[in-house]
C-alpha cells in the first residue's frame, strides 16, 4: 500500500472506530470481505528508466474484528501478478508476482499499523527485479507517533543464468 493509500485507510479506520465506540457493550463482531482489482498505468522501469505500462492484477481478503470494547483489528492479505510492458519494444518487459500483508489495531489508546509487501519480477532479457516494502507506525491518542519504521528497497539484478 502506498503512503497516500495508507493514510486514507488509517483515516477511514479511525473514523469507523469512533463511530463504533458507542456499541462497546455489544459482543465481538467479525466481518470478512474478498476483493479483486486491476490497476494499469503509465510508469517507468525502475531499473532502466524506460517508459511503459505497469499492470497489477490482485485479489485479497479483508478481515475486520470489532472486539466490542472500542478495539478494532483489521488484517488484509493480497496476492497478484505484475507486468511491465515498455513503450519501446527493444526494451525488456517484466512479469512476476506480488504478496502483501497488513494489519491494524485501533483503540482509545493508540493506532498501530504494519504493512509488508514483496514483489518479484523476471525480465524478458533474463534480468530480475525485487521490491520489499515494510511500514510500521504506532500513533498514540494525542496523535504523537511513538514508533515508526519505513523500508522501501528495490533491487535490480542483471541477466540471471
Amino acid at each position: 500500500m502506498r503512503p497516500r493509500q495508507l493514510l486514507t485507510w488509517l483515516a477511514a479506520l479511525m473514523l469507523s472506530t469512533a463511530l463504533l465506540a458507542p456499541t462497546a457493550a455489544f459482543a465481538t463482531q467479525t466481518q470478512t470481505m474478498r476483493f479483486s482489482a486491476t490497476d494499469s498505468r503509465a510508469e517507468h522501469n525502475p531499473c532502466s528508466g524506460a517508459p511503459g505500462t505497469l499492470t497489477i492484477v490482485l485479489s485479497g481478503v479483508l478481515h475486520t474484528t470489532d472486539l466490542g470494547d472500542g478495539t478494532v483489528q483489521m488484517t488484509v492479505t493480497t496476492t497478484g501478478t505484475v507486468t511491465f510492458v515498455p513503450d519501446d519494444p527493444s526494451q525488456a518487459s517484466f512479469t512476476g508476482h506480488l504478496a502483501e500483508s497488513s494489519g491494524e489495531i485501533v483503540n482509545a489508546r493508540n493506532l498501530t499499523t504494519t504493512n509488508a509487501e514483496n514483489v518479484v519480477v523476471h525480465g524478458s532479457d533474463g534480468s530480475l527485479g525485487k521490491q520489499h516494502i515494510l511500514v510500521h507506525l504506532t500513533v498514540n491518542a494525542n496523535g504523537t507517533v511513538t514508533s515508526s519504521i519505513e523500508i522501501n528497497e528495490f533491487t535490480c539484478l542483471g541477466r540471471v543464468s
